[in-house]
């Protein structure tokens, strides 16, 4: 391996070809003439120099030791002729051994010889690396044992390849590598023979991993680009560098009116279309946004132009961005893409909008000079109106003191022990912020306890807000109590706020608790507990600072152990219960609220009524109640109806509850479903109206009718 020819002297090729003959010649080829061109060689070179007689010859004459010094000085050089051509071929050896290491081994690549049998032969130090196993491991192992099942096909059709055609072949397919970690590999075979005619094949291998990772990142990267072309709403046009159109998305060809394949190849869209400049005069196709930003490499940016669409028969007005897109190394665009949106609402908007600038303008200017002429007038106006307020707040100060005596708000009457509990009660816990749980009965003045409750508060100069969550329709109520946004449902045309947002820093009664759904009651407790909720339809966290109070006609711990009512809900509320006592057990104040009821009554009538007869008193406090003080109330008003003097009769026969069957037998729905039974039949079923079952019960038509519906109480 003689690598270095060039820079040595032809006497040293001589010499090694000489030397290379003399080698060969030990071996029995060819020694005379090697020997004889070696000798001559060294006879030339003792010649040259001065011959060294030896010091002691002996006992030899002068001609034998002049004779076996010469033989001895030309053996010597031979020797030291020798011994330079191995060092040199030795060092030719050296650098080619590090030069197949470097190209062989250390290639960045792998390189594998299998013999016919698919065994491994020689692997180069990155083969070895690549496949992780050591090279004295991996030689007569299969090499398909280092390729994933998946891609066996794949190798064997290689194979036959390279053997069928006798060609390079090349194939990509994953195999095992180091921990058993697939990865990507490209193969590039060749076949061989060797002396005895056996097959092999070469097998260059590159891991192509990454570029797998990122042709896969691009072509998910290109899927995603093509669906948010295709579901875009601004129309999309792609054009070459010749202005032909190669693609359009289907936006583009709802707002133009046509199909994409009655685009494909046309020049512009302008072609077969009118298009319009914003003054409605011709749009040359020659400054079409497309054909510009290709004529000049640079974007061009909101062109607003007409286009006729001939599905809709009528022309839109669209505003266009064209951008030109250049391949590397091209000084001129290649292609281009314009996207629009249809803004036809917009132009017509804004033409208008001018119109009525102008027009309102000059109405501004004379209403400016009618303005100032005003604010003079205004001026003196504003003493009189200062001097009204005053009056006004007087008034209105006046007229609040009339409606609470009138309406009897916050009015309570009593003086029974029970009442009087309950009065202690309410001052006991109108000044916290403590949630309170009005319980009792139909009619026992639940609502009065509240409103008590809040006028004594310090919150009570703002509105108590109320809602009956029993009048209200399941699918309504999430939305009156916590407020829904604009398109939270069908129907919902604008934001709405909720009874807890209005109520924000007064106090909120919530009626008949009971009836309030599962599935808001968990969202309540939040509000109880943390003083936030969201919007029915929003996703902002309002918070609010507001007092509780529920009340309600039932029994709320047989509603937890029946799984209608949450109990840590429950617990929540009953944090102090207070109990309104039905009129059965207040008879000592039945006389103090028929005197009430009947001037209050009579007043609204324009009756005088003065005289109560005893036994009136005696039948109204031996009677029992069910309806507790509604009931009481409308038996008084139909007393007053049917009263013509200063007496007070009644018209209703009061009759005594069977002593066989106490009221305390039945429970409270049972007692409610037959009382409303009573009232219905009295009144031929007659529920809403005047003589109503509603109005004999002191219900609204609608709560009535919901009571009806979970009390099961149908006409038969």
């Amino acid at each position: 391996m003689n690598t270095g020819k060039d820079n040595r002297p032809e006497q040293d090729v001589s010499l090694a070809n000489t030397t290379g003959s003399s080698q060969t010649g030990a071996s029995g080829r060819g020694s005379g003439h090697s020997r004889q061109a070696l000798r001559q060689l060294a006879e030339k070179s003792i010649r040259e120099k001065e011959p060294q007689p030896p010091e002691n010859v002996g006992a030899l004459s002068s001609e034998e030791s002049q004779r076996l010094l010469y033989e001895l000085q030309v053996h010597q050089i031979e020797l030291e002729m020798q011994n330079e051509e191995l060092r040199r071929i030795q060092t030719a050896l050296e650098v080619a051994r590090n030069q197949y290491f470097n190209h062989y081994d250390l290639a960045p690549v792998g390189y594998f010889t299998l013999s016919a049998q698919n065994l491994l032969v020689e692997v180069n130090y990155t083969g070895a690396l690549m496949l992780g196993v050591n090279r004295d491991q991996l030689t007569q192992q299969f090499f398909s044992n280092f390729i994933l099942p998946e891609d066996q096909d794949t190798y064997y059709f290689f194979c036959k390849q390279l053997v069928e055609n006798s060609e390079p072949q090349q194939c990509e397919l994953r195999l095992l590598g180091r921990d058993k970690a697939a990865f990507w590999g490209h193969l590039h075979g060749t076949t061989s023979q060797g002396q005895d005619g056996t097959c092999f094949f070469h097998l260059v291998i590159t891991d192509i991993s990454e570029r797998k990772r990122i042709e896969d990142a691009l072509r998910q990267s290109n899927e995603r680009h093509q669906v948010l072309v295709k579901t875009m709403p601004q129309g999309v046009v792609h054009q070459d560098a010749d202005g032909k159109i190669i693609a359009i998305n289907p936006a583009a060809e709802h707002i133009l009116g046509k199909d994409q394949e009655q685009f494909i190849g046309s020049s512009t869209t302008l072609e077969e279309h009118d298009a319009l400049r914003e003054n409605r005069e011709p749009f040359p196709v020659s400054e079409h946004p497309a054909l510009v930003a290709l004529r000049t490499g640079l974007p061009v940016r909101n062109v607003i132009m007409g286009v006729f669409n001939p599905k809709l028969g009528e022309y839109r007005w669209i505003s266009i961005d064209a951008v030109p897109v250049f391949s590397p190394g091209e000084q001129s665009p290649s292609e281009v893409f314009s996207v629009f949106k249809d803004v036809t609402e917009r132009e017509y908007y804004k033409r208008g909008l001018e119109e009525m600038v102008a027009k309102r303008t000059a109405e501004f200017v004379a209403a400016r000079e009618e303005a100032e002429e005003r604010r003079q007038t205004a001026e003196m106006a504003l003493a009189e109106i200062e001097k009204l307020q005053e009056q006004l707040v007087a008034e209105r100060g006046y007229l609040q003191d009339e409606i609470k005596l009138e309406c009897n708000h916050t009015k309570m009457i009593g003086q029974s022990d029970g009442f009087k509990y309950v009065l202690f009660k309410i001052e006991q816990i109108a000044g916290s912020d403590t949630t309170v749980l009005i319980l009792g009965e139909t009619g026992t003045g639940k609502e009065l306890i509240a409103r008590a409750i809040h006028d004594l508060s310090p919150r009570k100069n703002r509105t108590l807000i109320k809602v009956n969550c029993s009048t209200l329709p399941a699918n309504l109520i999430e939305s009156e109590l916590f407020g829904h946004e604009k398109g939270a449902f069908t129907g919902s045309l604008a934001r709405h706020l909720g009874r807890f947002e209005v109520a924000d820093g007064s106090t909120f009664f919530l009626d008949e608790i009971g009836e309030l759904p599962l599935e808001l009651q968990g969202k309540l407790l939040r509000v109880l507990q943390d003083g936030e909720f969201e919007r029915l339809g929003g996703t902002r966290t309002i918070k609010v600072n507001t007092r509780i109070i529920a009340a309600t006609n039932r029994n709320l711990e047989e509603e937890v152990r029946k799984g209608r009512f949450r109990e840590d809900l429950w617990y929540r509320l009953n944090v102090f219960p207070i109990t309104s006592p039905p009129l059965r057990d207040r008879r000592d104040d039945i006389p103090l609220l028929v005197d009430f009821y009947v001037k209050k009554i009579a007043k609204r009538m324009g009756k005088n009524i003065e005289i109560i007869p005893v036994r009136v008193m005696d039948a109204l406090q031996q009677y029992h109640w069910p309806g507790n003080v509604r009931e009481l109330e409308n038996v008084l008003e139909r007393a007053v109806i049917n009263s013509s003097g200063l007496k007070l009769r009644l018209a209703d026969e009061l009759k005594q509850p069977s002593r066989d069957f106490p009221a305390s037998a039945k429970t409270l729905a049972a007692m409610e479903r037959d009382y409303i039974l009573e009232v219905l039949e009295q009144v031929q079923w007659k529920i809403s109206g005047r003589g109503s079952a509603a109005e004999i019960l002191g219900l609204d038509r609608s709560t009535l009718r919901a009571r009806m519906s979970k009390l099961k109480i149908e006409k038969s």
